[in-house]
């Protein structure tokens, strides 16, 4: 029997800048793996200047991806996370508004027919709908796959409000109950850093080391968490410029110490706001390098992360298409019983 034979669902996680498409097996385990650059972004501007509709060029790069599956295996189900139920996207999906649960009842996908017959369907993001309002496409799903890791390795403390925090581009903080998101924020960390770095008077001309220089990103971090570092953000950054100047700091450490600025603030004011009137168990979802980052982060700020994980998407798309009957007799370990 081949790996492909084994198949029970693809699963697709694609958000700004890339495609993964994955081909899964019994209890979500991955058969095959591919990886594309077609991102959303990249798709639908090249659909705005070609004259494509979104459908018709979002389904071309589905097919190249995921076409030779489906002519094995026809009858197998897609499911889909991320920026491709965006107004960029494949179709706009609706937002589902807070409290969501993501593995009850309440789950909602969109389906998208395909000319091949067969069906996508795209998980739904979520929004805060307050003074302020927020929305997440595709974290949603990393927070399922975390906390079903988080259950699957004993830590799990289901009765009490936890906190998924997802570094990226946009940190997303997601408080949540058993499988019950209650609220989340969101912080432009990593966009904030990349224009600091690349658009502004702080960027540096020399290169920056191979390796992370932890000496000038702990120094970021204690500013951040020090009285000099109470205004924020705004009053600290100047600093990575004028402690060059005076020899404090090398050039080629300006980018790790406004890394450390940057999660440094992030923490502090998330500490000081939306983690206020918690007892605090973190779970971090992110990239490796992040994740490194963000727990010496946290410990620096007396926090502490309980569960940690780098790659949830798959097992987060593997449990709602459970919880969403697309799978028959999908019978799964990976699958918890929540509070």
């Amino acid at each position: 029997m081949t790996k492909q034979s084994g198949a029970r669902l693809i699963a697709l996680d694609w958000g700004t800048s890339s495609c993964r498409a994955f081909l899964l097996g019994n209890d979500g385990i991955v058969l095959s793996e591919r990886r594309g650059n077609s991102g959303v972004m990249d798709v639908s501007t090249a659909a705005d200047l070609d004259g494509l509709a979104y459908e018709e060029a979002f389904e071309e790069v589905f097919e190249a991806l995921c076409g030779d599956w489906l002519t094995d295996l026809p009858a197998l189900p897609v499911i889909a996370c991320g920026m491709v139920g965006s107004n960029r996207g494949w179709v706009q999906t609706p937002y589902r508004l807070l409290p969501a649960d993501l593995t009850g009842d309440g789950i909602a996908l969109t389906a998208v027919p395909t000319r091949r017959g067969a069906t996508v369907h795209i998980i739904s993001g979520l929004m805060d709908d307050s003074k302020l309002p927020d929305i997440i496409r595709g974290e949603e799903t990393q927070v399922l796959g975390a906390i079903v890791g988080e259950q699957a390795s004993g830590s799990a403390d289901l009765e009490h409000e936890r906190v998924v925090l997802l570094p990226g581009t946009h940190s997303k903080w997601v408080r949540i109950k058993g499988s019950t998101v209650t609220s989340f924020t969101t912080c432009m960390t990593g966009e904030l850093f990349s224009l600091l770095t690349t658009k502004s008077t702080l960027a540096q001309p020399s290169a920056r080391l191979e390796e992370a220089d932890w000496d000038a990103f702990v120094l970021g971090l204690d500013v951040a968490g020090a009285p000099p570092g109470n205004g924020g953000i705004l009053t600290t950054a100047f600093s990575a410029r004028t402690l060059v100047m005076t020899g404090r700091l090398r050039p080629n450490q300006v980018e790790d110490y406004l890394s450390g600025l940057l999660i440094g603030s992030e923490i502090a004011d998330i500490k000081a706001s939306w983690l206020a009137d918690i007892t605090v168990q973190i779970l971090l979802c992110g990239e490796p390098d992040l994740n490194q980052r963000y727990r010496m982060a946290l410990e620096r700020f007396g926090l502490s992360v309980t569960h940690e994980t780098t790659t949830s998407a798959v097992i987060g798309m593997w449990r709602t298409a459970v919880s969403a009957s697309l799978l028959s007799d999908a019978g799964s370990p990976a699958s918890p019983t929540f509070v």
